[in-house]
Formats: structure tokens, sequence, C-alpha cells
């Protein structure tokens, strides 16, 4: 009877600990968005105008990290499937990768406060990209990794999606507010822009430490890793023949699903990073109103946010996931569009509340986007027999890499091409009218045509719908995978 009791305590703590595990998978989104709203949104502009690092470098540097974690990203995707440690087979690295990275940037972000040449870092500033590019990873894919495993619910997927969107671009929201005002009061402080940045990369970085290590430890006690343990120790697993690394990869590049995805999110980060990384240039030179960055960051992550939770009603409209996830992105093209057309003779407060328009429907794809990934992944156990969901989540965060590498190099050349010249606009000289106009587009019309060809991948190549997933997650439930998955009953080129 002791033992019984004992037993269903143990079952209830365990339960408690994997909701708790569940209830807070949004926690190192909102960790990691104080890291997006200051280390990633003001990266361009510290090489530029604080490394004084000419642009064309500048860019190079960018793009290298980019490549790195491009080639990495994926190969640490294929490690998780595959290998198991001892004390964990998540944890560990959530760990390690939110330490190594902010520790890293904090560093890239402090170095100029220590000189007033500050270009002779530029290769120390290489190295640690590099160190950067390897740390993050490790982080980024582990977490997308076991977001299968959670729930095999499409609406508890959902609804875990919505919460990894409201948790980074809520946060995103709150600390884009935050950080202008940070940088305002250190660099008076401190006495100069270097001072000011490095006195803020300190508070942002032991900020995300904090909140991601206690998911880390959180993450620790669950099932899915106590499950991830067990087996790598169970006898019967021990027998199993090592599934081929190759047989893998091929149900990788022949899943139709997880590649239109992958097209589709690689396109439509590209010009969500050239909107947000070319912000502060926008506000500094082409609206001289520096001030209204802060607001345009406010608005445009919390019309995001709302957008993502508004899904929820969205979906019910069309009824099924796909078609609600096209028909927000129909909706976001127009509003571009209409930005392209007529920014020019907006005020500032009339653009901040069109772009909040704009990203108020990419948010609205939000709940839908994770989902469908994780639906892909799901396609590829049915038809391959082997659950992989480390590679197949891997390439949800390749494509920010993928489109981090090819933002900048776009990014970087336009400019270059352009003419600007950052060390000259530190000396108070202003851009040229061919310079204002690339950032103008960065925020208008390379979106509004990228964004065209983003949902028309969707639209016309990813084969699943919400019918097509409950099939194939009652064949998987039945048992009939693999070889024996019954390809007819489902018509998925």
């Amino acid at each position: 009877m002791d033992n019984l009791v004992k037993e269903t305590n143990t079952n209830d703590r365990q339960e408690k600990r994997d909701k708790l595990t569940r209830n807070l998978y949004s926690l190192p989104a909102f960790g990691s968005a104080a890291s997006m709203a200051f280390f990633s949104s003001y990266l361009g502009m510290l090489f530029t105008d604080i490394y004084m690092i000419p642009v064309v470098l500048s860019g190079v540097l960018e793009m290298m990290r980019s490549l790195i974690g491009w080639l990495f990203g994926p190969t640490f995707g294929i490690f998780l499937d595959r290998v198991t440690l001892k004390i964990g087979k998540y944890w560990p690295w959530v760990l390690a990768g939110t330490i190594g990275t902010n520790v890293l940037t904090v560093i890239t972000f402090v170095l100029p406060s220590m000189t007033d040449t500050p270009q002779k870092f530029a290769f120390l500033v290489f190295v640690l990209g590099i160190l950067i590019a390897l740390f993050t990873p490790l982080l980024s894919i582990s977490l997308v990794s076991f977001y299968p495993r959670l729930s095999s619910d499409p609406k508890v997927r959902s609804y875990l999606a919505i919460g990894q969107k409201v948790g980074r671009d809520g946060g995103k929201t709150i600390w884009g507010l935050i950080v202008p005002v940070l940088l305002v009061h250190y660099t008076k402080a401190g006495g100069s822009d270097a001072a000011g940045w490095a006195s803020t990369a300190y508070v942002i970085g032991a900020f995300t430490i904090i909140l991601n290590a206690g998911y880390a430890f959180i993450l620790k006690g669950s099932s899915i890793e106590k499950e991830a343990i067990a087996a790598k120790y169970d006898a019967n697993t021990k027998k199993k023949p090592q599934i081929p690394l190759s047989a893998m990869l091929k149900g990788i590049v022949t899943n139709k699903a997880l590649l239109s995805m992958f097209l589709f999110l690689s396109i439509h980060k590209i010009y969500y990073f050239f909107q947000i990384l070319t912000a502060s240039y926008f506000f500094k030179y082409v609206t001289q109103d520096f001030s209204s960055m802060g607001t345009f960051m406010l608005s445009f992550n919390l019309c995001a946010v709302v957008g993502a939770v508004f899904g929820v009603v969205w979906v019910k409209i069309f009824k099924d996931s796909k078609k609600a996830f096209v028909a927000g992105g129909v909706v976001h093209i127009i509003i571009l569009g209409y930005m392209t057309l007529f920014y020019k003779g907006m005020s500032t407060g009339v653009f901040i509340i069109v772009a909040g328009a704009a990203s108020f429907f990419a948010g609205v794809i939000e709940a839908y986007l994770m989902p469908m990934f994780a639906a892909a992944s799901d396609w590829g156990m049915w038809k391959t027999g082997v659950r992989s969901d480390g590679i197949s989540m891997a390439v949800f965060s390749l494509c920010i890499t993928v489109a981090t590498f090819f933002s900048t190099l776009i990014r970087t050349a336009l400019l270059a091409a352009a003419g600007y010249d950052g060390a000259a606009y530190a000396q108070g000289a202003m851009p040229n009218e061919a310079v204002l106009n690339v950032i103008g587009n960065f925020q208008t019309l390379y979106p509004f045509i990228l964004g065209i060809v983003a949902f028309g991948i969707v639209l016309f190549f990813y084969p699943m719908d919400d019918k097509k997933l409950a099939k194939i997650k009652e064949e998987i439930d039945a048992g009939r995978v693999g070889e024996l998955a019954n390809k007819d009953a489902i018509n998925i080129a």
C-alpha cells in the first residue's frame, strides 16, 4: 500500500513537472527576446557606427557568422537525434547555448568601451562571431527539437506556438522600450556611446542567462529528459540497429512539406530582418526622428503578438490552418504594397501605424507556423518510420540562419553600392539620396516583393492540410509507418 501511495505521489509530481515544462515553453523565448531587442537589432550599427568598421567588412563579418551557423545548425540537429548524454538529452545544450552565446555577445558589445580605437578589435570580433555562431544552435535547435514531443495535439501545438510568439515578440516589445532608455542613461553616465552600449549589454546578457538557465533546470526533470535517458540504457534499444544517416537525410530532402516551409520561412525572415535591422538607419536618416525608434519597435512587435493571439480566431473563419495561413499572408502583402506606394508621403506616426498593421498579419501566421513544421516532421515519421525531430525541426532554425546570411549579404551589397559611409555620418555628414532610397526600400518594396514569393510557395507547394494531418496521425498511432504505411490513403506526393 505504501509503495502504491509513493508511486502515485511520484506520478503526480512528474505530471506537474511535465505540465510546468509545457506551460513555460515560451520562457526561453521571452528571455532571448531581450537579446534580440538589443544585440540583434543594434549589431549592424555597432559595427559601422561604434567599431567604425566599413559597411562592406561589417557585412562580411555578419555573413561569416551566419554561414557557420548555417552549416553547424543541421549538424547539431543530427547529433541530437543520435546522441543522448548521461545527464540528459536537451537541457544541457539549452544551458550551454544560453551561457556561451550571451557571454560572447556581451564581450563583443563591451570591447569598444575599452579603447579609443575600436577598429583594432575587428579580427577579435570576427573570432567571437564564429564562436557565437557555434553556440547559438545549441540553444535554438535544442528548443525546437523537443517541441513536437511536448504534445501531438494540433491545438496544443498551436497554443505553444502562440506562446512562443507572445514570449518572443512580447519580450521584444517590452525591451524595445527599455533598451533606448538604457542606452540614453548609460551613455550619459558613461560619457560616450561605447560606454552606454557596454553597460546596456551587461544588463541584457544577465537577464537572458537567468531566464533561460531557469527553464533548462525545469526541463531537466521532465519526462522528455527521463525517457530519453531511459531509452539510452534500455537493453532492447541497444540491440536496435542505428538508422543510417543517409536514410535520415533522404527522408528530409524528399519531405515536400518540410522543404516548402523551409523556403517560405527563409524568404519571409529575409525581409523581416530587412525591416528590423535597418529600422535604426530608417529613423535616424530617413525620418530623422530617431526618438521614434522605440515607438516603432513597440508597435511592430506588439501588433505581431496581438496578431498571433488573433490567429486562434482567424483559423475558425477558414476552417483549415493552411487556408488561414495563406489568407493572413494575402492581407499582409496588400498592406506592404500600400506602404511601398505611399511611405514617402507618410508622417512618422502614420508609417508606424501602417507597418504595425502589416506586422499584425505577419503575427497571425505565427499561430500555424511551428505546427506546420511539426506536421512536416510527423509526415516524415509516417513515410519513413524514423522519428527525426532533431534534424527536421533544425530546419526551422536553419531558416533563421539562412535568412540572416542572405539578408546581410543583400543589405551590405545595396548599401555599399549606394555609397553608405558610417564614418562620415558619425562626423555629421548626411546620406545621399540613393542611400536614403535603399534604406526606405528595406522597409517597403523589398518586403512586398519577397512576401509575394514566400506566400506563393506555401499556396502552391505545401501539400498538407488539417484533414491530411489527422489521417497521418491515425496511421502513426496504428503503427502503419515506413514500409507499412498506406501511401494510397493519403494523397501527398
